[in-house]
């Protein structure tokens, strides 16, 4: 007797879904428990590229493309679902990550760039969330939202400090979704990352500048996870058999954070020293 992770006749939106990441792997899941996804990111080629492989798969699978950073697209994201594709049941929010050149000091942290990653990592989730919730309380429809956090929201995000508050916000405010949608049957839940291996992510290390590289303890290697680690915690709390939980994160890092979230740091003077 098998216990099955059924998403028969749901729909589900992925927001984030290129680059072999933890996107790509949840809307691998879903389809492989007869779930339809709609996939979203900011190139055509990104969601061809996983419609491809869910179809091989035998799975349904509609795309769509938005720039995330840009708040008058976010505004439109679910009305777009809507008009393009129907109903749908739950949201993932999984677009998002540091920035390469976002790894700096606070004081020598530009306003510009605070900006631009707490709209990648927090403020397109709020409109999103806030859209797809408007139309399932107006419908009568029960809903689910997976959003993510993040390791670096639990302590200090040294070196990273507008992507761990910005995390920290989605954690915070997928808990009030949580409260004041409860009764109307929405669950909100948030997903906490700890360094997950993809294309992207090394992409992004080979592009950091060798004083972050160096803030690292090389005697202390940071613990990866991989994506389909978060697609299996994602596709967990979108389903049934979650229907208990909402207002929760659940950190899903291979022992990453109990660690301080990368191991040990180099102080600056630590770092001086080793040049």
């Amino acid at each position: 007797m098998a216990l099955p992770l059924d998403f028969t006749g749901r729909t589900i939106l992925v927001c984030g879904v290129h680059k072999g990441g933890m996107g790509g792997a949840t809307c691998r899941q879903i389809a492989r428990g007869g779930g339809t996804v709609i996939a979203l990111d900011n190139r055509q080629a990104y969601v061809d590229e996983i419609a491809a492989e869910v179809r091989a798969m035998g799975g349904t699978i509609h795309t769509m493309t938005a720039d995330l950073m840009d708040v008058a697209q976010c505004e439109q994201v679910i009305a777009r679902v809507l008009k393009e594709f129907g109903h749908f049941d739950g949201i993932a929010n999984i677009a998002g990550g540091t920035r390469a050149e976002e790894w700096m000091p606070l004081e020598e942290t530009p306003g510009e760039s605070l900006w631009k990653t707490l709209q990648l990592n927090f403020a397109y989730v709020f409109y999103l969330c806030r859209d797809a919730a408007r139309y399932w309380i107006d419908n009568g429809h029960k809903g689910v939202i997976v959003n993510i956090g993040s390791v670096s929201a639990r302590d200090a995000a040294p070196w990273h400090g507008p992507y761990g508050a910005g995390k920290s916000g989605i954690i915070a405010l997928t808990r009030t979704m949580a409260n004041e949608w409860h009764d109307f049957g929405i669950r909100a839940n948030s997903v906490s990352p700890g360094a997950v291996i993809s294309e992207r992510v090394i992409e992004k290390g080979a592009r950091m500048s060798d004083r972050v590289k160096a803030s690292r303890d090389p005697n202390d290697p940071v613990i990866f996870s991989e994506p389909i680690d978060l697609a299996n915690g994602i596709v967990f709390l979108l389903s049934d058999l979650a229907s208990g939980i909402s207002g929760q994160n659940l950190t899903v890092d291979r022992t990453l954070s109990t660690k301080f979230a990368g191991g040990p740091r180099r102080s600056r003077k630590e770092m001086e020293q080793a040049r």
